[in-house]
């Protein structure tokens, strides 16, 4: 079957990639849809992420971003940075005068067969990225994807991802934050200091790495007779906002979004958020980290900040129960994200059974740069 005027290269990141990514539309039908509005600061780094590029007659199509990722034990990740394929690629569904058409029958069997070669031959070429920098027999991969997404759930079973584990978005809300006398900005120096706490802190977790943890986003910590109690990076994000979540809609229709309370819970066209990610505390003081947040609302003038945990870590249950999450929470928990997994190389049978994976990895470390 002819996928004539295809082709797929491998790229670093450049300015189609960056104006392809500013385009796709993220999120999950009936939930929150948005477009990602990439602050410069958020663009440091791609120059380590390579782009697995499908285009069609030298026009962009679809993007795998592959991230070369060395957690701080020394082994070798590959994650799974962007995955997305434009929807022309996608077979349209079918109605009862097609089935009836031959020729429409016969055009979409052929159409079929030919995402079929195209995803193989994606496949292939992740395959071979993978083995380039297989440092062992094998090369663990990860991404994280949406409940709700089910294309993009689709395509990572299609490439033999399977899910692992369960990741809880976290949503912390005040209406009217306030500053604390106590919270400080950290330096450098001062957080090299912190390096061998926060190591000891994410023993259990899997991949635990620092990429961008300096280049990105500052820090905050409550400093308490002599000592820090509690830290935790601080990044702004935008999202450009297209649909919100259906049991919202209403409120656009009435207008009731202009409400001054409402407006702080509800995301207008363009929601401005915080995430909170590398957070320590030292044992008791977990209670610490809500005011450092509270006091990041204040300082930045929005209302709500985001954090994700693995359900398997061993700081959930705690923060869950220390902390007074607020009204955005209560409302519901966002949709829970999946880890999914494969091993590249090896023994191919036994690197599709997930469950051999399940028994290697703890907790997942999340960066909040690669959610957002």
């Amino acid at each position: 079957m002819s996928t004539s005027g295809f082709s797929i290269t491998l790229r670093s990141y450049d300015e189609e990639i960056r104006n392809f990514l500013d385009s796709v539309l993220l999120g999950s039908p009936g939930g929150i849809q948005y477009r990602v509005h990439r602050e410069t600061s958020m663009n440091q780094g791609h120059e380590n992420v390579h782009f697995l590029c499908l285009s069609r007659n030298e026009k962009l199509l679809g993007v795998v971003g592959l991230v070369n990722r060395v957690d701080e034990s020394g082994k070798t990740w590959l994650y799974i940075r962007y995955l997305h394929i434009k929807r022309t690629l996608v077979t349209d569904k079918i109605n009862r005068t097609s089935v009836l058409n031959r020729k429409a029958l016969t055009h979409k069997k052929s159409r079929d067969k030919r995402i079929s070669l195209l995803e193989e031959k994606l496949l292939g070429h992740l395959e071979e990225f993978s083995e380039r920098l297989a440092t062992r027999n094998t090369l663990p991969a990860y991404a994280f994807v949406e409940d709700k997404n089910h294309r993009s759930m689709k395509l990572c079973n299609r490439f033999n991802f399977n899910k692992a584990q369960e990741i809880q978005t976290m949503l912390f809300h005040r209406f009217n934050p306030t500053s604390h006398s106590q919270i400080r900005l950290m330096t450098h120096e001062e957080l090299q200091g912190m390096d061998h706490k926060l190591r000891h802190f994410y023993n259990s977790y899997t991949a635990y790495h620092t990429e961008g943890i300096t280049q990105q986003g500052y820090f905050l910590g409550y400093w308490m007779n002599g000592e820090w109690v509690a830290i935790t990076r601080i990044m702004r994000h935008q999202w450009d906002i297209e649909r919100l979540p259906e049991r919202f809609s209403f409120l656009h229709k009435w207008k009731l979004d202009r409400w001054p309370y409402l407006r702080k819970v509800i995301p207008g066209q363009a929601f401005h958020f915080l995430t909170a990610d590398y957070f320590w505390f030292k044992q008791y003081c977990e209670r610490y980290l809500e005011k450092i947040m509270v006091h990041a609302l204040a300082k930045e003038d929005v209302n709500t900040v985001m954090l994700w945990l693995s359900k398997e870590s061993p700081h959930g249950q705690v923060l869950r129960k220390a902390i007074s999450w607020g009204f955005l929470n209560k409302l519901g928990h966002s949709g829970s994200v999946s880890l999914v997994m494969r091993e590249f190389g090896g023994d191919k049978v036994e690197t599709q059974e997930i469950q051999v994976l399940k028994t290697k990895i703890g907790p997942t470390f999340i960066n909040a740069n690669d959610m957002t």
